[in-house]
């Protein structure tokens, strides 16, 4: 068999281990979000082989692709047990990669709202900001309600000397949310802890933070 036709073999497999995991840990509301991910992770990896020049080459790249399956079906794991079973910790969010997070909160007594934070397509950035969206789904357990999206601009800080290596789509910055999120303070509370999930060093442009010397903090909703 030709070095292709098994590398497809391998891609089939991936899928195939993804779908049947998806079947096996049902995840309501996140699921549409995570199956698109995940799609993206195996797609961005289907020709890799195609560019390898060397037998490490076609070893990372058997490897990248090998791994996306289990690191996913552990998460839909771990994410199943955080909607369905009692007497764990509290659901944490989760990050799923460097541009998603997600939190899949207890629903056996009620159903509170599911969230998801994702990086939008990086083409529709603007000028020194990065577009996000962060979902809220009001009812988790439900596939089928496609929650309430609102628009999160992540302004990066100026850029740091060439020498230090800092990636610099990961550069600290300030969040900005729409005035109807900043109002939801429930909601906002949880995008605070969804970019810290995500390990990103932000402030955040409605928060008092009298160490940043910033204002007083927004009065309540009304």
């Amino acid at each position: 068999m030709d070095l292709w036709a098994q590398y497809r073999g391998l891609y089939a497999a991936a899928l195939f281990t993804v779908e049947c995991a998806e079947d096996a840990y049902r995840l309501g509301a996140l699921d549409p979000v995570l199956r698109a991910w995940v799609r993206r992770e195996l797609e961005n990896r289907e020709g890799s082989i195609g560019h390898c020049d060397s037998r490490m080459d076609v070893a990372a790249a058997v490897e990248g692709l090998a791994t996306v399956a289990p690191r996913y079906v552990k998460l839909r794991r771990e994410l199943f047990s955080d909607l369905h079973h009692i007497g764990r910790p509290a659901p944490q969010w989760r990050a799923v990669g460097t541009r998603l997070a997600v939190l899949a909160p207890l629903q056996v007594w009620r159903q509170p709202p599911a969230y998801a934070l994702l990086l939008r397509d990086p083409g529709t950035a603007t000028a020194g900001a990065q577009s996000w969206d962060f979902i809220v789904f009001p009812r988790s357990g439900d596939p089928r309600e496609p929650g309430t999206t609102y628009t999160t601009m992540l302004f990066a800080d100026p850029a740091p000397a060439p020498a230090s290596g800092v990636d610099s789509s990961r550069r600290p910055g300030t969040v900005q949310v729409t005035p109807q999120l900043e109002e939801q303070r429930e909601h906002y509370e949880q995008l605070t802890h969804a970019f810290h999930a995500l390990d990103r060093d932000v402030r955040f442009a409605a928060l008092h933070d009298p160490d940043a010397g910033r204002g007083d903090p927004l009065p309540p909703p009304g």
